[in-house]
């Protein structure tokens, strides 16, 4: 475990075993905000190409992942008033509201981030990809939840347009998010010293958005690169929050 006292905890260990470990402490948390693997890793299907390329191979933790599972221990460690958003690939959204559901959650939406400059791939075949998604749910019908609308719309819509990243945000990670995508998100959804867990923290994006907020954060990364690059981008933001 790295310290970053008293804003932020991170592990770099197997998210359900840090999991099982904070339900037998009785911890509780605000919100779950996490981007799980995908499992959209594939071989390559472009057969009929000249040139056809390379599958698509997010790294081993994307192959055969159960995008659903992991709810299983994290759903009790939501305070009942408590939310979460989950980033998944279009394919699995049913599949993780259902899983919800039978939680006892309740899915309320389903968030859309438009990528202001998607990458160009295979363009006179299909549609070019610019779009993933991420479910909000809350822990009850019962849930007093946080939906912070900015007072500067007339309403909120769950769309999200950002570039992907650019100049020194980005890191070797194959699936980071922006920052002030997840910055958006949190200010929305979450107050200010709402505890903020995710299990697949990957580079820290969501924990360096938090930090940024003033919302205190508890990640999990089992990679040891990119718990690495987390807990130096993770201490960069505390330096940097304190200084100001």
């Amino acid at each position: 475990m790295t310290l970053f006292n008293p804003t932020a905890e991170i592990y770099h260990t197997d998210c359900i075993v840090q999991m099982r470990e904070m339900r037998q402490q009785n911890r509780i948390v605000q919100h779950i905000i996490t981007d799980p693997p995908y499992a959209i890793s594939a071989e390559n299907q472009f057969h009929t190409m000249r040139n056809p390329r390379q599958g698509v191979d997010f790294g081993d933790w994307d192959w055969d992942f159960d995008p659903a599972a992991w709810l299983e221990e994290a759903f009790p460690l939501l305070d009942k008033n408590g939310s979460l958003i989950i980033f998944c690939s279009y394919k699995f959204i049913s599949h993780i509201c259902n899983r919800i559901e039978q939680l006892g959650g309740v899915v309320k939406d389903v968030l859309v981030w438009q990528k202001a400059n998607p990458m160009p791939r295979n363009i006179h075949r299909r549609y070019v990809q610019d779009m993933e998604f991420a479910v909000w749910a809350v822990k009850s019908k019962n849930s007093k939840w946080v939906f912070n609308k900015p007072d500067d719309v007339p309403y909120q819509r769950a769309f999200f347009q950002t570039p992907t990243l650019l100049g020194k945000e980005r890191t070797a990670h194959p699936t980071q998010k922006p920052i002030a995508l997840m910055q958006s998100v949190i200010q929305i959804h979450t107050q200010p010293q709402d505890v903020i867990l995710d299990p697949f923290m990957g580079v820290g994006s969501t924990g360096v958005a938090a930090l940024a907020l003033n919302r205190q954060f508890i990640g999990c990364e089992q990679n040891a690169k990119w718990f690495e690059i987390a807990q130096q981008r993770l201490r960069f933001q505390v330096a940097w929050t304190h200084s100001h």
